[in-house]
């Protein structure tokens, strides 16, 4: 089982994965951390939830303040268990699945609206080393075709090489054990003066690693 972490379901179970499956869901540790450096960048927004595997980003962010969450995932058995999250944690109204390919889905992304949206990516951690042009094609596109004031948030293992982020400068690199969190702000994400907050480890009380330059729009 899994939990929501904070917001208007804390505490809320949904479940995860059988054991034999291969989905791998964002620790709670990190998952966390993840939002406290969003914050309200998630509230009142459109959040796309790729690679969604059992939703628990996506449903994190709607108890979070999120306005929507569209889940895109090719598993079947995963798109039924998202269903049955969304339901258990009663945001039927507020969240949509669609089965198929994370890649080609997002290859053809347009958003229908002005509004910034935020964009959580979770590709399987093999896929950086099996398939590191499409990862980089997908976020690249993303940047593109995202609305000023967007968020992409990437998540990866060790394996990812900085350079296969598209403008590795723009982004905010962090790591947690062994999962790095990479945070793209598009222009107008932030005012001038501020900055994403820094994290502590949901394990320990000091500062976390960062690997990356602070991002300040």
């Amino acid at each position: 089982m899994l939990r929501i972490i904070a917001g208007e379901r804390r505490g809320h179970k949904i479940e995860g994965p059988a054991a034999s499956s291969e989905t791998r869901p964002t620790s709670d540790r990190v998952r966390e951390s993840l939002f406290n450096i969003l914050g309200e960048l998630v509230v009142d927004r459109l959040v796309i939830d790729l690679f969604a595997g059992t939703g628990a980003l996506g449903l994190e962010a709607l108890s979070r303040g999120a306005a929507r969450a569209l889940f895109v995932e090719r598993d079947r058995k995963c798109v039924a268990l998202i269903h049955k999250n969304i339901a258990t944690l009663r945001y039927e109204d507020r969240a949509s699945v669609r089965l198929g390919d994370a890649y080609r889905w997002g290859g053809s992304f347009e958003s229908l609206e002005d509004r910034p949206i935020v964009a959580l990516l979770d590709p399987p951690y093999r896929d950086y080393e099996t398939k590191g042009r499409r990862v980089h094609d997908l976020i690249d596109e993303f940047m593109k075709r995202s609305p000023p004031g967007s968020v992409i948030a990437l998540e990866s293992g060790q394996a990812r090489d900085d350079q296969m982020l598209p403008e590795p400068e723009a982004w905010d690199v962090r790591r947690y054990g062994n999962t790095r969190i990479a945070i793209w702000l598009a222009k107008g994400a932030l005012a001038r003066h501020e900055a994403l907050p820094q994290t502590e480890s949901a394990e320990q009380s000091t500062p976390l690693d960062k690997d990356g330059p602070d991002v300040e729009l």
